[in-house]
């Protein structure tokens, strides 16, 4: 998710949160079968044994993948730690930028999601090496 501070928070950030949700909950599901099928391949005393291994390594590693790229979209839409929460306040002390972007989000009654921290944060590291770059030439 791409984040321009200098710009108006995006109106539309939440579209695909439930998108991604839904497609991690069947893709847990989905990995969570393949292990309950495995165990049931080990425990129970079958004939087909081989095709229900086979078939319990295709639903655990055929969505192990995908599960992982979900779960990192998912990250963006995470609340802030308190910790994170008092880096941002002094950021925005610091950076009246990142306080017009803190007050823009407020002001459309929502809070800070990760992705948006994540983009202050990056923005104010660059802020601040361009200053140091300034001062040592």
């Amino acid at each position: 998710m791409k984040i321009d501070i200098l710009s108006e928070p995006p109106a539309d950030i939440f579209k695909n949160h439930g998108k991604y949700k839904i497609a991690f909950i069947l893709l847990l599901a989905l990995a969570c079968t393949g292990v309950l099928l495995g165990v049931y391949a080990i425990v129970a005393d079958t004939k087909y044994y081989g095709a229900l291994e086979k078939a319990a390594l295709t639903l655990f590693a055929g969505s192990a993948i995908p599960l992982f790229y979900v779960g990192e979209k998912l990250q963006a839409y995470k609340k802030l730690s308190p910790g994170q929460k008092k880096e941002l306040t002094d950021m925005c002390r610091q950076y009246f930028e990142i306080q017009g972007y803190c007050d823009l989000v407020a002001k459309a009654k929502r809070r800070i999601i990760f992705a948006e921290y994540d983009a202050c944060k990056t923005w104010a590291e660059e802020k601040q090496r361009i200053a140091e770059q300034d001062g040592q030439l």
